[in-house]
Formats: C-alpha cells, structure tokens, sequence
C-alpha cells in the first residue's frame, strides 16, 4: 500500500504554508511507526526516542528538500533510517572504547563484564532476535518489510536502491534465517511470518 502523505502534501503545495501546522501532522503522523523503526534498529528505547526527535528536527530543517507530490513517508524514512545510521556509528565507537577499557582492566584481573557481555550475545532464542542477528543490509529490509510494512517499492526509496536489490536482500535474509532457525525447529513459523 503506497501512502504519499496527501495531507503534508497539500500543506507544502499552500503558497504561505503553516509550518506549525506541518510540524503538528508530520509528527502527528509518523510519531509512532518511527519510534518503532527506531526500537527494531536501535534496540534501546531511550536512545530511540532520541533518533525520532532529530528526525523530526533535521526534516523541518530540510523540509525545502522534500520534493512535493513524490513519497513523503519513504522521505521521512530514510532520514529515520539515517539517523539511526548515525546513532549506531556513535555506539560502535562507544563500545571500541569500552572493549579497550575492559582489555585493560582483564590486565589487572577484573574480566566479570567481559563474561557478563560473552552471556548476553549467547542470548538469541526467536526469530526477531534471528532477524537482529543479520547483517545490516538483510536486517534493515526485513524490519522495514514486515514490522513497519512498507513496500519493495518504499524500501527501495528509503535505502536509495532499485527493487530487484531490495528483493535480493529479502531472499537472502530468508535464506539467512532459515539455515539459522532449522536446527530450532521454528523454520515452518518464517514462512508463515515473512510473505512478500
């Protein structure tokens, strides 16, 4: 189902626009399905909430690049998406440093939050947790595919690709999960979750 946001639409198109009023329904609209991106992506609700408030602050700083009458919500998505990117690259850093903190002190005999860290990664036992697992590029399709239920159409937008990648993507994601998931016996269960 393709939503092209007619509303925000109308409101960019008017010759003086409000842009209190466009504040109000951009967020009045997306407040919820980009805090859920965020959540799947980020998997921390905080940091999520975060994301949704910049989102929406660099879409009103760059609202004059919206092209009007194209897709709002895959434009909208894509600065989630990249916003998320951002908060993910921030992290990795955060956790590099963290990793050369704990070397350092399994030097001087304090390794508990090393093996506190090796428990938790050792935790995955369903299938979104087999979806987190994937890289990026199969993870992101399929999280923007069936828990925000965008398009093929949409997702290629947002990750700025054609279709057939998209597709591709999808495929090896399933292809992914069900080498993952066989040995569990929660195969039949991706089939019947996943339909393109």
């Amino acid at each position: 189902m393709l939503e092209t946001s007619p509303d925000i639409d109308n409101l960019l198109r008017s010759s003086e626009p409000d842009q209190d009023l466009i504040v109000r329904a951009v967020v009045d609209r997306y407040r919820t399905p980009l805090y859920q991106l965020a959540v799947a992506i980020l998997q921390d609700a905080d940091e999520a909430h975060d994301a949704v408030q910049e989102t929406f602050i660099t879409a009103m700083l760059n609202i004059h690049k919206y092209q009007v009458g194209t897709n709002f919500r895959a434009w909208i998505y894509r600065l989630a998406l990249n916003t998320c990117r951002g908060y993910l690259r921030k992290r990795r850093t955060r956790e590099m440093m963290q990793r050369s903190l704990m070397i350092a002190q399994s030097r001087i005999g304090k390794a508990e939050s090393i093996k506190q860290t090796t428990l938790e990664q050792e935790s995955i036992s369903d299938l979104w947790s087999a979806v987190d697992s994937l890289k990026d590029r199969h993870r992101l399709v399929v999280l923007l595919r069936f828990k925000q239920q965008l398009s093929i159409r949409e997702i290629a937008q947002v990750l700025e690709t054609n279709e057939k990648t998209v597709y591709n993507r999808l495929y090896d994601a399933f292809r992914k999960l069900r080498v993952k998931l066989e040995t569990s016996g929660d195969y039949v269960q991706v089939g019947k979750r996943f339909e393109l």
